[in-house]
């Protein structure tokens, strides 16, 4: 996984594991973003939360990066 830094271009490279234990703060604020985002919808059909967290992480680059608010962005998984 590569992460950018909007700042300063700085870039890193690291495993998911990492990844997920380094930005999990982030990682939490976002999903919180994604989670009320989906809720408003009119056709809201989630049953629990599992089945949001999988479409959360199933698009986790686009969903880190729009709903997070973080220096870092994913560049490529």
């Amino acid at each position: 996984m590569i992460l950018k830094n909007k700042r300063t271009r700085e870039t890193l490279e690291i495993e998911f594991s990492e990844f997920r234990k380094k930005f999990a703060k982030e990682i939490q604020i976002a999903f919180e973003s994604f989670r009320k985002t989906e809720q408003n919808k009119p056709f809201y059909n989630y049953k629990d939360d599992n089945s949001m967290k999988f479409n959360f992480y199933f698009q986790l680059q686009w969903n880190f990066n729009h709903f997070g608010n973080s220096v870092w962005y994913i560049e490529r998984l």
